[in-house]
């Protein structure tokens, strides 16, 4: 939100035809507006779309606004309190207090301005939105960059007297950190205990591992998994290509070869036979 004059990003369409992307305007209003529009017989987007058409694809990486929606095992009162400290407001929707998928219950949105404007595409969007969605317990279809929300004309509006604007970055840095830390746990060399023993010892070690571990849903990663023992002990491949084919349910010679070249392009550990 700029604090300078309290305006923030909308998108915005009369009407309640979902099936319709488009028609989208966005425009910059005070804060307090929004209300108006969560409770008009129309959708609402935080992010602009190219050509109004609502999409994913056309949407332009920059919002300023974090919308949650709750359907079900938070209350209005629980949410006054996990946002008390923001800046906000809290709008119940369609299906407040009635009955869904035979559960009655409150069911509302939670619409907070960003310390900060978010300028991240769909994908990395989707990445910061999947942390503040575990942290507040929300919908999780709340990640999608082009989500469009229905307003209310009944809806119950009220306002949070809170002091924060939502700084959005450190979900958005922690969901790098954790991205970070499983490539690097990706890419660390597995250090096999049979590394060191003959080839002969290493084939009925292969055998074994073969016998436990290739089924089905498991088979290219089990092939990868001791192409890249193997590779590691300097020991050819012949061995893997032998088991497949007498294994009842082979993987094809395309998708063998393909595995064992990920090993020879990857295999330092991990399964990136896939």
């Amino acid at each position: 939100m700029n604090e300078a004059d309290g305006k923030v990003l909308i998108s915005y369409k009369a009407g309640l035809n979902e099936k319709d992307p488009t028609g989208f305007r966005a425009f910059r209003v005070p804060f307090f507006r929004l209300a108006n529009m969560v409770k008009s017989a129309g959708q609402y987007s935080s992010v602009q779309f190219r050509e109004g058409y609502r999409c994913a694809k056309n949407a332009i990486p920059f919002s300023e606004l974090i919308i949650l929606d709750y359907d079900a095992g938070v209350t209005l009162c629980d949410a006054a309190e996990m946002f008390r400290q923001y800046i906000g407001l809290i709008a119940t929707t369609r299906s407040h207090q009635k009955e869904k998928h035979g559960v009655i219950c409150d069911r509302f949105r939670v619409i907070l301005p960003t310390l900060r404007p978010v300028k991240l595409d769909a994908v990395e969007f989707s990445k910061m939105m999947s942390g503040v969605i575990n942290r507040y317990s929300t919908d999780k279809a709340c990640k999608d960059i082009s989500r469009m929300y229905y307003g209310n004309p009944e809806s119950e509006v009220s306002f949070l007297d809170g002091y924060q604007l939502f700084d959005w970055e450190p979900f958005y840095q922690s969901a790098l950190d954790k991205e970070r830390q499983r490539q690097q746990q990706y890419r660390k060399p597995v250090r096999y205990s049979l590394g060191d023993r003959d080839v002969a010892d290493l084939d009925k070690a292969t055998c074994t591992y073969w016998a436990r571990n290739f089924a089905h849903g498991r088979r290219n990663s089990t092939v990868f998994t001791l192409g890249v023992l193997r590779k590691n002990a300097g020991a050819p491949m012949d061995i893997l290509y032998s088991l497949n084919g007498s294994s009842g349910c082979p993987l094809t010679d395309d998708e063998m070869n393909r595995v064992v070249r990920n090993v020879s392009k990857y295999g330092t550990g991990g399964d990136r036979s896939t």
